[in-house]
């Protein structure tokens, strides 16, 4: 199997992202915190898309803020199998770093797997409705 993270799979879009913060839903597995919206597709090969935050107040030196955003976006393209097929709908995700301190890649590579699994719960769950 390959481990692609493809541009089309990066929630880049401003309005998106806006609908993600206003309409989406939240839970925290620490140190991440995830916002998700479940929508309809627009276009059939439409995937789920993601963006990763990491807040400046916290993090004064882009190097840090730059590591941990490479390492949570590496242990999402790891696992993001996890997450299962929607059909008609996609999904989109903004993973928000919300520790003080730097964790090790273990660590966030942990919570990502129980961030997926959880909201793989999720999306099963409002799939049976």
């Amino acid at each position: 199997m390959k481990y692609r993270l493809p541009k089309e799979e990066k929630l880049c879009s401003r309005t998106k992202i806006e609908q993600l913060f206003a309409d989406g839903q939240s839970f925290a597995q620490y140190p991440l915190r995830i916002v998700y919206r479940i929508h309809p597709k627009n276009t059939p090969d439409e995937r789920p898309q993601f963006f990763i935050s990491v807040p400046k107040r916290k993090f004064k030196h882009a190097v840090k803020r730059v590591w941990l955003r490479r390492r949570i976006r590496e242990a999402y393209r790891l696992h993001k199998h996890i997450l299962p097929a929607m059909g008609d709908n996609t999904i989109d995700m903004a993973f928000l770093y919300i520790a003080a301190d730097m964790q090790d890649y273990a660590h966030i590579e942990q919570r990502m797997i129980d961030t997926l699994n959880k909201l793989a719960s999720i999306i099963n769950k409002d799939g049976d409705r």
